[in-house]
């Protein structure tokens, strides 16, 4: 019975065994079969993001590809895109209509005045003693009276203090409010002769008066809609005729690295790599050459159909070179095609069907065989840089070691901002002139910089100031280089300016050059002057 009983049991062992190590291998099964499913599922993973990089990289040179031929395509398709209807200039547009930025002072609130002393806190409280003994009551009296009388006199002295305080609160208020006005009157006052000068502009392009007309089609070249590669370097001059109605634009144009020489791209899949193909030298040579053949033709164009008031019989379009010389490795600046055109003849075409070179050579334009060698040629027209307000230069740098521009003779202060402008910019060709002494137009000095970057027309003013530069000569500063057509304009003071006059700058083409940056200026091309405002205020005094 025993030994049965022992049988069963290990037999049930047995079993339980068994059950065990089948339990272990489907768990084994199970956990291989996951792991082959996760490999898969990684495989599969990494095959399709091979696949998409594979696609993505093969994308990116397609995309590469088209990129470059249709930036081609733009630079070459100018006269297709040229303009059929004004590019309409709004002068009223300047007009300034902002009001006063500052708010009027607040009239003062007077202080109160104090009520006086209630004279029955102050009657003297007497005690038995008092009553009984004659000097403690009189004793009692005058301590009573005494504490009236001082009590009578803070009084006074506190009421006369808040009145001279609401006195002088009254009168610093006036003064806070006339200055206020007075402020308020000139800003009126600057922005009516703005607003009656561009009235005036307006008045004088009609009549087609030279610096109007100057500006308003340098307002339609800044309209000009080219491709993002020509607009990032080209810069420009205009001199108008009126007698003639001949317009000269020196444009200074875009260098050969604008044009895209990437041919084709393509992803080589066994090296997971990009191989590129380019353009030759002679096929990006002739599409610069058509680019700079169109461009002349476009700007010219959308002059002439921006000429609302028939002010243009001709366009003279001068193309200005800014680069490397290849014969001698310098910065140079030349003429490398030149167009005169009328405007009946040229309006009569069809600008976007013609082909460009012979357009251009129909209107006997000049230029080299290849515009792309940069051959110097002599413009058809060139501007004349000549104006009646400028005289002779001075040389001044002998008198300005060690001297106080502030109370420096002011023509020979011109004079010295003229020299030290001439060796801040003449090493890229620039010119500065300085006008006579009757500063016509606001102007002590016209620059001209042939840089293709920075280059222009520029207006300077100098100001040799003991006492802060007020927004009025800034503001005078921007009516200036507006009449005058100008890129820029630049003021120069031995002092300082005020807050409202770098807010009136930050957003316009000018720049405040102040002592301190002058005398760093100065420094930095061997003058070596100083500024002391208060002995030059004294000097003054004394002349006086």
């Amino acid at each position: 019975m025993a030994r049965s009983f022992l049988g069963a049991l290990a037999q049930l062992e047995r079993a339980a065994a068994a059950d065990q190590r089948r339990a272990q291998n489907a768990a084994i099964r199970q956990h291989n079969a996951l792991a082959r499913q996760s490999e898969r599922y990684f495989k599969q993973a990494e095959r399709e993001r091979l696949a998409q990089e594979k696609e993505s990289a093969i994308q990116y040179a397609a995309d590469k590809t088209s990129e470059a031929e249709q930036k081609r395509n733009e630079l070459n398709s100018l006269t297709k895109s040229a303009c059929k209807i004004p590019l309409l200039v709004d002068l009223n547009s300047l007009k300034q209509t902002e009001p006063f930025p500052k708010p009027a002072p607040k009239r003062p609130c007077p202080q109160p005045l104090p009520e006086c002393p209630d004279e029955t806190r102050y009657a003297p409280k007497f005690g038995l003693l008092d009553w009984l003994f004659k000097s403690r009551k009189e004793k009692a009296i005058q301590l009573a009276r005494d504490r009236l009388n001082e009590a009578l006199d803070n009084h006074e002295e506190l009421t006369k203090n808040i009145e001279l305080a609401n006195i002088r609160a009254t009168r610093d208020y006036e003064e806070k409010y006339r200055n206020w006005n007075a402020e308020k009157e000139e800003f009126k006052n600057k922005q009516d002769e703005h607003n009656a000068s561009v009235d005036k502009m307006s008045v004088d392009f009609a009549e087609g008066e030279k610096n109007a007309v100057e500006f308003f089609f340098d307002a339609v070249l800044q309209h000009l809609e080219l491709p993002e590669e020509i607009e990032l370097q080209f810069q420009w001059q205009l001199q108008y005729d009126a007698s003639s109605k001949i317009l000269i634009v020196d444009f200074d144009l875009p260098d050969l690295e604008v044009v895209p020489k990437l041919k084709v791209m393509k992803y080589v899949i066994t090296r997971k790599e990009f191989s590129e193909t380019f353009l030759k030298e002679k096929e990006v040579n002739q599409i610069y050459d058509e680019l700079l053949l169109q461009l002349c033709l476009r700007v010219t164009n959308d002059l002439y159909v921006s000429d609302i008031n028939d002010n243009l019989a001709s366009v003279v379009f001068n193309g200005i070179y800014n680069g490397l010389s290849k014969s001698t490795g310098k910065e140079e600046t030349k003429c490398i095609m030149s167009l005169q055109t009328q405007k009946v003849a040229f309006l009569d075409m069809a600008i976007e069907n013609v082909d460009a070179k012979t357009c251009f050579l129909k209107f006997k334009g000049v230029a080299g065989n290849k515009l792309s060698e940069f051959v110097p040629i002599a413009p058809v027209l060139a501007m004349n840089r000549t104006d009646a307000r400028f005289v002779e230069s001075t040389d001044v740098s002998g008198m300005v070691n060690g001297m106080n521009l502030a109370s420096m003779d002011w023509e020979s202060f011109e004079h010295l901002i003229r020299e030290l402008f001439e060796k801040e910019f003449t090493t890229n060709g620039a010119e500065v002139r300085i006008t006579r002494a009757s500063r016509d137009g606001g102007v002590d000095a016209v620059m001209f910089d042939p840089d293709p970057i920075r280059g222009g027309k520029y207006v300077i003013q100098a100001k040799r100031y003991t006492n802060v530069v007020g927004v009025a000569a800034v503001r005078d500063l921007y009516g200036t280089l507006m009449n005058e057509g100008a890129v820029k304009g630049i003021l120069v003071t031995t002092a300082n300016y005020g807050a409202d006059s770098y807010e009136f700058a930050k957003d316009k083409p000018i720049t405040l050059i102040n002592g301190s940056n002058l005398l760093h200026m100065l420094q930095r091309h061997g003058y070596q002057a100083r500024i002391d405002l208060e002995e030059a205020k004294r000097l003054m005094s004394e002349e006086k």
